[in-house]
């Protein structure tokens, strides 16, 4: 029989490999419903090849309102893929609902991430990582007796095309070099994200509470060719790793199939054609933005979602060839030691509050530059 399911940001790289999946696996899989912020010519091409029903803009005024209306809709999981903070409502009414959820969004987690655990451990919902060092370290971890057993995690990053730019040509960066990664094919936020590492930090936090790890245990280490996705450290002082070639299929696939034993959806690729593997320590000097989002997750309380929110706004404005390549650190930085109001951070409505006190702030020291 096949699994149905609902595909929440059907338009971005994530969904574009979930199709793909789709395509070559259409016996086990039925995209029930979908749906996609602003690239409308597209969603209509995937509603027409898919032969879906369901499907909205989440740019409409009452997106909220179709959202649950499409969870509604009989289903087995669904896939959220959304960018960014909108991404977190979704999983929350996904967790209250119990549902199966395919976690590509990690703003949930670094948001909300107490909010959001609780409410899927209250409901019974499972969350599947989808990040493929997450889900990397999902089966490794599996793979351990206990976890006395576990000594450090490692979540590995590619550097990112500024790996070896330091100095003024790093802080100077054009756009068109932060956006030409070596490894990965992503969207343009994510992209930047990579650059200055501060999609590790969002991973790490993500990690905290996805494994329920204290952030002590988990550590991120440069590995460039991008084979490597995790690492576990045991207490014996060996490491595991889960090896790939770098291909979001691989984590996607394996969470839809989960429990059942995943289909081969990439071409096997046998050991002696991997290339060899290095790995570096992070600099925190350089990537700043990646040791403030290590400090927000330490802080917790409102400190990641502002984190988050900050880099949004920031990244936004250097997308925009408002601010240069450097300055995304110093804005989240002067954010993070902002005086905001006292809202209450233990609930959405007032991590929303922080939020968007966050992205104003960031705004106003922009027009400001």
């Amino acid at each position: 029989m096949k699994r149905k399911f609902i595909l929440f940001g059907a338009t971005g790289s994530i969904g574009d490999s979930t199709l793909d999946i789709l395509r070559q696996r259409s016996d086990d899989f039925e995209l029930v419903g979908f749906t996609w912020h602003q690239n409308s010519d597209k969603a209509r091409a995937i509603q027409a090849e898919f032969k879906v029903a369901h499907a909205f803009s989440t740019s409409a005024d009452d997106a909220a309102d179709k959202t649950s209306r499409l969870l509604d809709i009989p289903h087995d999981f669904v896939i959220i893929a959304i960018v960014g903070a909108a991404g977190v409502t979704t999983t929350l009414e996904a967790a209250n609902r119990g549902e199966t959820i395919l976690l590509a969004n990690k703003e949930s987690l670094v948001i909300a991430g107490e909010i959001v655990m609780a409410a899927a451990k209250a409901h019974g919902a499972t969350i599947l990582p989808v990040d493929s060092e997450h889900s990397s370290l999902f089966r490794l971890l599996a793979t351990q007796r206990s976890f006395a057993e576990t000594d450090t995690v490692y979540l590995t990053a590619s550097g990112g095309p500024l790996l070896h730019v330091s100095g003024e040509e790093f802080y100077n960066a054009s756009k068109a070099l932060v956006l030409k990664h070596p490894t990965w094919v992503m969207g343009p936020k994510i992209t930047v994200d990579s650059a200055g590492l501060t999609n590790k930090a969002l991973e790490i936090i993500e990690a905290h509470y996805l494994f329920d790890l204290p952030y002590e245990k988990i550590q991120a280490v440069i590995h460039p060719q991008s084979y490597v996705h995790a690492m576990v450290g045991h207490a014996d002082g060996t490491i595991i790793q889960h090896v790939s070639y770098p291909d979001m299929k691989y984590p996607i696939a394996y969470a839809m199939y989960y429990p059942g034993v995943p289909a081969k959806t990439v071409l096997a690729k046998a050991p002696q054609n991997y290339p060899g593997f290095e790995f570096y320590a992070v600099d925190e000097t350089k990537f700043r933005s990646y040791a403030l989002g290590r400090k927000a997750g330490v802080l917790g309380k409102y400190y990641p979602a502002v984190y988050n929110a900050a880099n949004e706004a920031a990244v936004a404005a250097f997308l925009g060839d408002t601010i240069r390549f450097g300055e995304i650190p110093e804005l989240i930085e002067r954010a993070m030691a902002t005086q905001f109001s006292d809202y209450d951070y233990t609930t959405i409505a007032g991590l929303t509050e922080f939020d968007r006190a966050a992205r104003s702030a960031v705004m106003k020291q922009v027009l400001t530059v």
